[in-house]
């Protein structure tokens, strides 16, 4: 359902409640990926925190949102915690 199609403000939460749950969903498939750059970047050398990849992935996100109508800094925003998250996840594995 669009959110034009909803005609009340309980149609309107189930699907924002629904979006939620696919978020949830994902991230915990990204989570699983970090995990998995531990065992990588322990074999490869790697440090937790690599700024160039960094920056490159807060590009794609800053680029990608732009690219659907989605404000740019809040991309940026959100995946900052998240790459912040994650390199502290993979950190606390690789004693960096």
């Amino acid at each position: 359902m669009t959110p034009q199609e909803c005609s009340t403000m309980s149609e309107l939460r189930a699907e924002i409640d629904s979006i939620d749950a696919a978020l949830i969903r994902l991230l915990v498939q990204r989570a699983g990926y970090i995990d998995r750059a531990v065992d990588l970047k322990r074999n490869e050398k790697l440090p937790a925190r690599t700024h160039d990849r960094v920056a490159e992935v807060i590009s794609k996100a800053r680029a990608g949102a732009a690219a659907h109508g989605l404000d740019a800094e809040l991309a940026e925003t959100l995946w900052r915690e998240l790459i912040e998250w994650s390199i502290a996840r993979e950190s606390e594995h690789l004693d960096t």
